[in-house]
């Protein structure tokens, strides 16, 4: 029996109806996706769910956080990634040895091992494996970036998941390294290019001019070349970045575009290095874009 106050109050209740198709993103840490030597290196995972579809599959983005090659701050860039979550990815930060651990190749093997798991635990991740993408930033992006390129080449990897392919569709590169031998693009590194610089770290601890057999390794020019197969390339710089010059995008790009690859650039007015500009909407939009464009 409902009395008169209890209809008034009954009168005031909403309702609202969801659709079901409303995605949400379910967050995993840590993963650990390989152990070398006692060393541990994780992923952060984030797996979009709806309640009309709970078990349908997605295409993965595999992201590179930038750390100048040292200890990353993997929990950085969750809240961003749980926005492309939200847009139809899985997507997962990647840990890589740290140049204080291990010097190049390091990221570039982790990175394609950090693929080759994702590949290989496709069901449990809720992944499409024919659709697996690849970003990263500063640092980062130069890792993606030669871990894309040279997926089809017998180098800088290891034995581990090689029954599953580290090939991805499409590559993104956000304001990256991609020449350590251009001291006027790193202005605010007083020690660039030093046995302590971040590159010199990389390289095991030497200076990256007086050892280019070395630092050649790292240089992502040296990768792109017409007769080998690559994927599609999306690069983003800000015009005010004075920490990796823009000039390190533009240069790549030439060399992309004069052995006529598939690439895209934007410079971004005004951003500096690592500006909100880039972890946007605008900007999410246009990766979300660019992979589903790339979709097999």
């Amino acid at each position: 029996m409902i009395r008169n106050g209890e209809n008034m109050i009954l009168e005031d209740i909403q309702t609202k109806k969801i659709t079901g198709k409303e995605i949400y993103g379910i967050y995993q840490p840590d993963i650990c996706y390989v152990n070398r030597d006692g060393i541990e290196r994780t992923l952060q995972v984030i797996i979009p769910e709806t309640a009309q579809d709970p078990d349908k599959k997605y295409p993965a983005i595999l992201h590179v956080q930038g750390s100048a090659w040292k200890k990353q701050d993997v929990y950085k860039r969750v809240g961003v990634m749980e926005e492309l979550a939200k847009k139809g990815f899985v997507t997962a930060i990647l840990q890589y040895r740290e140049s204080e651990i291990a010097p190049f190749p390091a990221p570039v093997e982790d990175a394609k091992t950090g693929i080759r798991f994702l590949r290989k635990n496709a069901e449990q991740f809720k992944i499409d494996p024919e659709n697996i993408f690849l970003m990263g930033d500063s640092s980062g992006g130069n890792t993606a970036f030669i871990t894309a390129f040279t997926a089809d080449m017998d180098c800088m990897d290891t034995g581990v998941y090689k029954e599953y392919s580290c090939k991805v569709n499409a590559v993104i590169d956000l304001y990256g390294v991609s020449c350590v031998k251009i001291k006027e693009d790193f202005p605010t590194t007083p020690n660039q290019g030093e046995p302590d610089s971040p590159e010199g770290k990389l390289i095991g601890g030497n200076n990256v001019y007086e050892h280019p057999e070395l630092s050649d390794q790292i240089t992502c020019m040296n990768y792109v070349k017409k007769e080998l197969p690559s994927p599609p390339v999306l690069m983003m710089h800000g015009t005010a970045d004075d920490t990796v010059a823009p000039n390190q995008s533009i240069q790549l790009y030439k060399k992309l575009k004069e052995e006529e690859k598939d690439a895209t650039f934007y410079l971004v007015e005004g951003a500096d290095h690592g500006h909100p500009y880039f972890w946007c909407e605008p900007t999410l939009s246009l990766i979300e874009q660019f992979f589903k464009k790339h979709m097999k």
